[in-house]
């Protein structure tokens, strides 16, 4: 009997207290429910940008595949996937391989059309410099210094170059510091300077016969044709009948 009286007394203060609570929140029942339904919309809005993110983030990196897919990068496509997809992560690797696409085009240019090696170095500076800037990926940041020490060096700038080999780490860091101390040699100082002013080999015009002006010394009856039968007039004599 006594513990059954016990129990019911713990029941009615239970319901007493539960009926006090309820009391002193239903002013707020409103915004209870106002929140809990802002809750559940926010957490139903997260859940489809995470699905469009996602989608987008595929996107962006089907699309760079397909620009680097061959062997030789489309460097047109890298650019147009950077600009297309400006806030995804593919968007700093596609500006690190564009920009090494550049330093290719220059090197290649180099001697014989400067101008455009110089403006295809302008062009990979900018993006490996944007990179550097605003990437939070330290392998990216890494490459984009190599880069740029590339550049200083194809353009003879010597001491710049060494600077930004020297503030590369991790996996290109053995590499830069090795290129660094080369750069510091006299011999390898005195082939940039040679390469600097280098001019390519040019074609020297034709000389002798044939020159403009000046007859050659043979006439056009003179080239016997495949398959051509010598007339009268250039063997002095006549067909027969």
């Amino acid at each position: 009997m006594k513990s059954e009286h016990r129990h019911e007394l713990e029941t009615n203060a239970l319901a007493k207290n539960l009926e006090v609570w309820l009391e002193r929140v239903r002013p707020y029942a409103t915004a209870m429910a106002g929140l809990l339904l802002a809750l559940v919309v926010l957490m139903f809005g997260w859940s489809l940008y995470s699905r469009w993110a996602a989608a987008q983030q595929t996107e962006a990196w089907n699309s760079y595949n397909l620009a680097v897919e061959g062997l030789i990068p489309n460097l047109e496509l890298l650019r147009a996937s950077a600009e297309e997809y400006p806030g995804s992560k593919m968007k700093e690797l596609a500006d690190i391989t564009w920009a090494d696409g550049q330093v290719w085009m220059a090197s290649r240019d180099y001697v014989y059309s400067r101008g455009a090696a110089t403006e295809a170095l302008e062009r990979a500076r900018s993006a490996y410099e944007g990179v550097i800037r605003l990437s939070s990926d330290q392998r990216l940041v890494n490459r984009g210094r190599f880069g740029l020490a590339r550049i200083f060096e194809m353009k003879n700038e010597l001491e710049k170059s060494r600077e930004e080999y020297l503030k590369v780490e991790g996996a290109f860091a053995e590499l830069a510091k090795q290129r660094a101390e080369q750069l510091a040699e006299k011999d390898t100082q005195e082939a940039y300077a040679w390469l600097a002013t280098a001019q390519p080999p040019r074609r020297l015009a034709p000389t002798g016969p044939g020159r403009p002006g000046q007859r050659p010394d043979f006439s056009a009856d003179n080239l016997q044709l495949p398959g051509a039968t010598p007339n009268a007039e250039s063997t002095g004599g006549q067909t027969g009948a």
